[in-house]
Parts: C-alpha cells; structure tokens; sequence
C-alpha cells in the first residue's frame, strides 16, 4: 500500500468516519436485560450511555463484555440491575475533530474497541467510533490498491 493513502487515511478527521446515523444510546436506569437484547438485536457490542435522550450527555459506555462478566457476580434479571450497575463512567472519548491517529493512539493506550465521539467539553454524544470499522475502511483500501 502506497504510503501516502494510509498517511492520509489516519489523518481524515474522525467526523469523515464516525457512526452518526443511526446512533444509538441509552440512559443509566435502563434494565440491563433489555440492554442486552437491544444489543443482540441491533448487533452491537458497546452502547453509550447518556443522561437524557434530549441532552445527549454522555455519562458511561457498556459493553457485552461488561454485562457477560457481570452475570457472574449479580443476577442481571433483577429489575433493580440497571446499566447504572455496570457501564464504564466517564469513557474515554474523542471529538469529531481528532484525526483517526489520535483515535488509534487511543484505543492501544487504554485497550478499547469504540469511541464515543463527543462535541466539546459538555460531552453532548454526536457520534461513535468504532475500531472494526477503521479496520474495515483500511482493508477495503489495501483491496483497491492490489486491484490497479
């Protein structure tokens, strides 16, 4: 692969990839095991956590590695068992600003798969990044480059 491609690929900004439509989230009072299905259902691996759906504020992440790990030590069929219980607070994030080599940089430093993208310092939810999908743009490209 052309060297140039993969320099200019890594410094698009993360608006150019991020998830925005649809963009899916929940609130901390939620049950975790309707988080769960919607998560099956939708496909999904991690879910940003928000305070409201009109403020889009973000408060947490989860993930089904959090809800599998925690069906060890809690019964997650307990109505009280909200996403409250288990999401991450405070996710490390990134603005749509930030080049995919700052959203690289962070998921080795903190050993994370997504990203929620944030607008500003009020942390208002306008996007999501996702590891597999920076994946999937770079393998798609080295397929174009073999092909010419």
């Amino acid at each position: 692969m052309d060297n140039n491609i993969l320099k200019n690929f890594i410094e698009k900004k993360v608006s150019e990839v991020m998830i925005s439509d649809p963009l899916y989230y929940i609130t901390p009072d939620e049950k975790i095991s309707t988080t769960e299905l919607f998560m099956l259902k939708k496909k999904i691996g991690g879910i940003p956590v928000v305070n409201n759906p009109k403020e889009k504020h973000l408060i947490g992440i989860i993930t089904q590695r959090d809800i599998r790990l925690a069906r060890f030590a809690i019964s997650l069929d307990s109505p009280h068992t909200t996403v409250r219980n288990l999401m991450t607070p405070e996710p490390i994030v990134i603005r749509k600003d930030n080049t995919i080599k700052d959203a690289l940089v962070k998921y080795f430093k903190h050993d994370i798969e997504r990203l929620p993208v944030v607008n500003g310092d009020d942390k208002t939810l306008i996007g999501l990044l996702i590891q597999r999908d920076i994946l999937k743009i770079l393998f798609t490209m080295i397929l174009n480059e073999e092909s010419i």
